[in-house]
């Protein structure tokens, strides 16, 4: 049967969603539980924690420095009739006595030195100055439980550094995943699910093949049924059309 679709408002002036964000939902899937309290890191208009909180987990927080794009989120839950918590800040500084199962996010990760998008927002949501990977980690740390699970996704060509941070803040990778836009190309994403000091050995998952030719409509069969699963539809609004001052950084 086929999930409600789910509407998601989004800054047309800002980062929007990709297709990353719905494979690293679906990688997700596998890990979290119905009854799971699930924070998402760097949540933009909500999409990956929207969709995790539609398969009927029992608690989700989002974390989102951008206000416009925050904004949208407590929109875009209470569209779909979502219960979901949204908090406009930097995750960095963000504080909270809570501890969650699961903590998701799909974070800036280009490196610093990468041509910078003209658009500020664009920028932020893009470039890991924003959000260090290793910053990111030890802020993780703090708000995970003791069994619960990191999942994100990054730039595939970082794999060694997402490795090697994790290791050093305390975390051991248990899966991954390597997305590749097509067969015979270089992997452009990594999937990855890691837990704190756990001894588990590293699994890594069968390929997600993005296209079967340079057809960008010439999705392979599972990422059809992604994009199905997902059931999404992006609805842009400018940030100047928000209410007064929602459309700033705090």
């Amino acid at each position: 049967m086929d999930k409600k679709i789910l509407k998601i408002y989004q800054l047309s002036d800002g980062y929007c969603y990709n297709s990353d964000s719905l494979f690293l939902y679906d990688f997700a899937r596998r890990f979290f539980k119905k009854s799971w309290s699930v924070l998402e890191v760097g949540s933009g208009s909500g999409v990956v924690g929207l969709l995790c909180a539609r398969e009927g987990i029992g608690q989700l927080v989002m974390v989102e420095r951008d206000s416009g794009a925050a904004f949208l989120s407590k929109i875009n839950a209470k569209s779909a009739g979502l219960e979901a918590q949204v908090v406009c800040a930097d995750f960095l500084q963000y504080q909270t006595l809570q501890r969650f199962d699961m903590i998701i996010s799909n974070p800036p990760f280009y490196r610093t030195g990468v041509v910078a998008a003209k658009n500020h927002r664009v920028h932020m949501g893009r470039n890991e100055m924003f959000l260090p990977f290793e910053n990111l980690c030890k802020q993780v740390k703090r708000f995970l439980k003791p069994k619960g699970s990191f999942v994100f996704c990054y730039d595939a060509k970082e794999a060694h550094r997402v490795f090697y941070l994790l290791k050093a803040t305390g975390f051991n990778a248990e899966t991954a995943r390597f997305v590749y836009p097509r067969i015979e190309k270089e992997a452009s994403l990594i999937l990855c699910q890691a837990r704190i000091n756990t001894q588990s050995s590293l699994k890594i998952l069968p390929p997600l093949i993005v296209h079967y030719s340079p057809v960008q409509t010439d999705n392979t069969d599972e990422v059809r049924e992604i994009y199905k699963r997902s059931n999404t539809y992006s609805i842009k609004v400018c940030s100047q059309h928000l209410p007064p001052l929602l459309g700033e950084d705090y």
